[in-house]
């Protein structure tokens, strides 16, 4: 086929000759003659080859640009494939031409690239495997064999983070003079290997600690009671506390706890030791080759690690049970039971304990982020004990330990509420007021969630009123809990007797006429009068 400009030149200069002699023969120049008749017949001959060459060159340029166009259309259709499409020969440097998506799988432009180069990943194996592979192909000419080793060669390669399938494919040599080359089809798979990986990570770690879970507990077991494990010691932990963060800062800060709780795990054991989240806050760990008193000292180590987390709501604290196998016996489950027992057993012996951590800690909360003033909690407190015993609370009594937890927590639903509403110098919006309001709610859950019923009943009844105008329930009456009518007449006598931003200190004088004035509607009238009554003795410290 016809497609080159020397061609068309020299058609050009043979048509202009054409050209010539025909104006030659119409000027009648020449004589009469056989040479010229000869003439004649030649030029016209000559004439029609040319009309005829002309006409091959039009259906060579039409047959060009179908040609350009097919080649346009194949190569939009390779680049929008979602394949690689490249090919290499005996040198295994990459030819010019490839798709498009060759680019995004790489990362950058191929052309000369080296195939094995190119395709180098982590796996040492898959690289030797490849590149002996590609060597043995070209070391035959023999194309059954070539096909044969490409069979051969790794099907899914993994480069950096990408997980490509890859087709092999011989061209041969054809009648042109093209030599062998091998064509590769490369197909992106990231996302679906990802995926699987993803899948089967979970199917074994826990999403939100990443430490393992249950079922990979209980697929190994069986596994971990063989003699160099033995002796394997066990560890069940469960976290305090848990209830109470989720319940009044959400379950984002209770999730944090976990977190930071499974951090401390396994910072405290050894990269072979299996920590898992057994459930909820409930954690499990496995020591192989550890004994009651190594198991111990991993105990002590989590216990004190516990103690140095900072920037959480309340201290971090856990309960422990551990036991110890140390020949293959009993299943593994047995040992787990006896373990979960020691654990309870200790929160048990612990809680009161926790408890008071718990409740310091909130006090502090309280203290640090609701500018709450030390001195009113110690004045309420003391005043609140003395005012109780003319009810007939004794010193020691439950009704008076708890009312003591009472004057120290009352507030403590406050820790809930955004410091830009607590700290605001002016009157609340009512939208502001009615998040405010909801501390009553929020103390109560947090003194339910660490086992005080009836302090957190208190706390919600704390701002009812006698005549049913309070809230958050709107009790009135007897129906408002007794500590509760008593806390509120001593906390208003002192906030009101103590200056704060929003207002001046009164008189003593004044604060009791408030009290008097607020008998039967706000306070209860009995409660009044005997606070009045014996104002001087109650209040000749204050």
């Amino acid at each position: 086929m016809i497609d080159c400009d020397s061609e068309k030149k020299l058609f050009e200069k043979e048509l202009n000759i054409l050209e010539t002699a025909m104006a030659e023969i119409e000027a009648g120049g020449l004589t009469e003659g056989e040479l010229l008749s000869n003439y004649k017949s030649l030029v016209m001959n000559y004439k029609k080859l040319l009309d005829l060459t002309r006409k091959i060159f039009r259906i060579n340029d039409i047959q060009t640009k179908n040609l350009f166009r097919r080649e346009k259309e194949i190569k939009n259709l390779l680049d929008n494939a979602g394949q690689g499409f490249l090919c290499f020969g005996k040198d295994l440097t990459v030819k010019s031409e490839y798709s498009a998506e060759c680019i995004r799988i790489f990362g950058r432009r191929i052309g000369k690239a080296n195939i094995l180069s190119l395709l180098a990943g982590d796996d040492f194996q898959q690289n030797e495997l490849l590149a002996g592979g590609l060597k043995a192909v070209w070391q035959t000419e023999n194309e059954t064999l070539q096909r044969l080793y490409l069979d051969k060669l790794p099907g899914l390669v993994k480069i950096n983070e990408s997980y490509l399938t890859i087709e092999y494919k011989l061209i041969p040599p054809d009648e042109n003079g093209l030599e062998t080359q091998i064509m590769l089809i490369i197909t992106d798979v990231s996302d679906k290997y990802k995926a699987e990986e993803q899948v089967a990570y979970l199917s074994c770690h826990d999403k939100l600690t990443s430490l393992y879970n249950r079922a990979y507990i209980e697929l190994w077991t069986s596994q971990m009671q063989t003699g160099e494990n033995l002796p394997l010691s066990v560890i069940m932990a469960d976290l305090n506390g848990l209830k109470l963060i989720n319940d009044v800062f959400g379950h984002l800060q209770g999730d944090l706890l976990l977190v930071k709780l499974a951090r401390v795990f396994l910072d405290c054991c050894r990269k072979k030791d299996i920590v898992a989240r057994w459930g909820g806050d409930e954690f499990l760990i496995l020591l192989p080759g550890t004994d009651e008193n190594a198991c111990a000292k991993v105990c002590r180590r989590i216990k004190a690690a516990c103690g140095q987390v900072k920037d959480m709501p309340i201290e971090l604290s856990v309960a422990l049970g551990s036991a110890t196998q140390h020949s293959p016996g009993s299943g593994i489950s047995e040992l787990f039971k006896i373990a979960e027992k020691v654990m309870y057993n200790n929160k048990l012996l612990e809680s009161q304990k926790v408890r008071r951590k718990i409740i310091m800690s909130m006090e502090e909360i309280l203290y640090d982020r609701c500018f709450e003033d030390r001195g009113h909690i110690e004045r309420i407190k003391i005043l609140a004990v003395n005012f109780a015993k003319y009810l007939g609370f004794k010193a020691k009594s439950v009704q008076m330990r708890n009312l003591n937890l009472l004057a120290a927590l009352h507030d403590i639903g406050k820790v809930a509420i955004p410091g830009e509403i607590l700290g605001k110098p002016g009157p609340l919006s009512a939208g502001e007021w009615e998040i405010m309001q909801g501390h009553s709610e929020i103390g109560f859950r947090m003194a339910q969630s660490i086992g005080e019923t009836a302090v957190a009943e208190a706390i919600l009844g704390l701002h009812e009123r006698w005549d049913g105008q309070g809230y958050p329930l709107g009790l009135r009456g007897e129906e408002i809990p007794l500590p509760a009518r008593l806390l509120a007449i001593v906390d208003v006598y002192d906030v009101i007797t103590h200056d704060h931003p929003y207002r001046q200190a009164v008189s003593r004088k004044e604060a009791l006429k408030e009290i008097e004035k607020g008998s039967g509607s706000q306070f209860d009238p009995e409660l009044v009068r005997l606070f009045l009554d014996n104002a001087n003795r109650l209040l000749q410290h204050f």
